[in-house]
């Protein structure tokens, strides 16, 4: 007990009555998630703003049903139905935490705020797990999310513009406790969490027919405000040039002093899946600031480098020729393997890549063969 503040994962191994959820966690990546929010209204820390009500109304007027008004209970559907339609496990968690922990603005005083949370299982070892509940917590815009890795120290990721932990900033879970025979209590940075211990994990196979189809369908939307959510950078373009140049960044798993890297690979390592489906059009990526690389990409890899000239790219973000608000769907927006393919194809007959960015990352894509040299 006296060692609980430095290794949770032992005193949750040692703890009696907490076999299903101490087995979840030895065999699976999990996290813990919440739609949830007490000031629903404020969206000043968000990185993702819902429609307004007047684009609803526009949207109206084209004969598509969109709902109006946000709601805890209604964001927290969605964000179930999405969760289980990706093949993920989940269990419901009663609990509260500290809504602007640490902040010091008169206007967003620390609070302690109710919430219906989830327990989540990545039950098909899905590589790009932690990934997905990050840019969930961001799309609902979250103070942080808690993710814990299997075999790994969990840690809180910071999912909006808050005080605390802050955007993209992350810092080492320092406690987990046991609560009354049965259920599963954790305090993280005044941060209590409550788990039935004899609550089955939901799956999507285990819905009825009619609620597996809802749940794909809200987790298309919810996908595709995602990747909307996800073109809008913090970092431009121009901020990586240097003499009209950009330094790419790429790992493959090889050991030579140079290598080819083609488009015509893609979609062959599992960390790219979601970005096959985002669109099939072939392209190889590159980074363009290291201390963004994620930890599924780097073990096991050697770093390879080139120059690139930045007028051969074209920044999406900026979109100096229009061609995101022409490509875009007035009603559905950038769907997957649809419009954004077809951005793809169009920036492709002027341009040899194209710049854009993700909630956690600036990438660079290329449409053509390009030689990189290791990186010593």
């Amino acid at each position: 007990m006296n060692n609980i503040n430095k290794n949770w994962k032992e005193f949750i191994i040692n703890e009696a009555g907490l076999n299903k959820i101490r087995q979840d966690m030895l065999d699976h990546d999990t996290a813990f998630i919440t739609a949830f929010r007490g000031d629903i209204d404020d969206k000043s820390m968000c990185l993702y703003i819902p429609p307004s009500e007047e684009e609803l109304s526009e949207r109206d007027k084209m004969g598509k049903n969109y709902r109006r008004g946000e709601s805890n209970k209604r964001n927290n559907k969605e964000l179930s139905a999405f969760l289980l339609s990706q093949g993920y496990g989940i269990k419901n968690v009663q609990g509260s935490y500290i809504e602007n922990f640490k902040s010091i603005d008169p206007k967003k005083i620390p609070r302690e705020v109710k919430e219906a949370s989830f327990f989540v299982v990545n039950l098909n070892d899905d590589p790009e797990f932690s990934q997905e509940i990050i840019d969930l917590g961001k799309r609902y815009c979250q103070d942080s999310v808690i993710i814990a890795p299997k075999g790994e120290e969990g840690y809180i990721y910071g999912t909006n513009r808050g005080k605390y932990p802050g955007l993209d900033q992350q810092e080492t879970v320092g406690k987990f406790a046991g609560g009354e025979t049965g259920e599963f209590m954790s305090r993280i940075k005044s941060r209590p969490f409550v788990m039935k211990e004899d609550e089955e994990i939901e799956t999507y196979e285990g819905l009825p027919g009619k609620q597996r189809q809802a749940a794909k369908l809200i987790a298309k939307r919810v996908d595709k405000e995602i990747n909307e959510m996800n073109m809008l950078g913090e970092a431009d373009l121009q901020d990586y040039s240097k003499g009209g140049n950009i330094t790419l960044y790429h790992y493959a798993p090889v050991d030579a002093d140079e290598i080819e890297v083609d488009p015509s690979r893609f979609g062959k390592q599992s960390y790219s899946r979601r970005e096959k489906e985002k669109s099939s059009y072939p392209r190889s990526f590159f980074y363009v600031n290291l201390d963004q690389a994620e930890n599924q990409v780097t073990p096991g890899k050697t770093l390879f480098s080139l120059e690139f000239p930045t007028n051969m790219l074209y920044s999406i973000k900026d979109d100096p020729d229009g061609l995101v608000d022409t490509i875009r769907h007035p009603t559905y927006g950038f769907r997957n393997d649809v419009e954004w393919t077809e951005l793809f194809e169009t920036i492709s007959k002027d341009y040899s890549g194209a710049y854009y960015s993700t909630t956690s990352m600036d990438i660079v894509v290329l449409f053509e063969p390009v030689k990189a040299n290791k990186v010593e």
